[in-house]
């Protein structure tokens, strides 16, 4: 039988749970008033379950108001449990403690995607002199997925974000025509693409 979570646990998943659902109460959509007001709550209602999918933050009394069998609050709690099992994280629990020594497993996954995704924004944007921004995203998400079998669309997006920063070779535009976001080459007397 799975053990309950410890404090400590639940206090390194506070912050991993407000960057990933935001800080509102998952039922009432409510922002929260201060720190100590959210509880993590179990999607699944099994408090043995601490798999991070199976958590979110959410007010007391709606954490009671979903145990007294409210429809709502429990298709909500249902919907929100599947999206996050299908939404593809980088695979390692988050609560797992790393072996000393070793290079995490997400680093090397993340290091990959990385390589791919500026692989992609160079050859691409040498050819066309530009690309779609949104098609650029799905279809990196897609190769990672395809090559490293990890990949998620924030993922991507935070490795476009770096490759698009004020340093980088690329830049995140407007396109004066269709209003679509498109990545070009960065013309400035410092870039360069490897």
């Amino acid at each position: 039988m799975a053990k309950k979570l410890t404090a400590a646990q639940k206090r390194k998943l506070f912050s991993y749970l407000v960057e990933r659902d935001g800080f509102s109460c998952l039922y009432c959509k409510k922002e929260f008033k201060n720190v100590r007001e959210p509880i993590i709550e179990h999607l699944n209602g099994d408090d043995t379950d601490g798999r991070e999918d199976n958590l979110t933050l959410s007010h007391q009394s709606c954490n009671i108001k979903k145990a007294k069998n409210d429809k709502d609050y429990l298709n909500i709690a249902e919907e929100k449990l599947i999206e996050n099992e299908n939404h593809l994280y980088v695979g390692e629990s988050f609560l797992e403690e790393k072996s000393k020594g070793e290079a995490s497993t997400e680093i090397e996954i993340s290091n990959k995607c990385y390589s791919i995704t500026e692989k992609y924004l160079t050859d691409n944007i040498l050819n066309y002199g530009w690309i779609d921004y949104k098609e650029t995203l799905h279809s990196i998400v897609y190769l990672c997925r395809e090559q490293v079998k990890h990949g998620s669309d924030q993922q991507i997006r935070s490795h476009i974000q770096a490759l698009t920063s004020p340093i980088a070779p690329f830049d995140i535009v407007n396109d004066p025509k269709t209003k679509k976001k498109i990545i070009k080459r960065r013309f400035t007397q410092t870039s360069s693409i490897a």
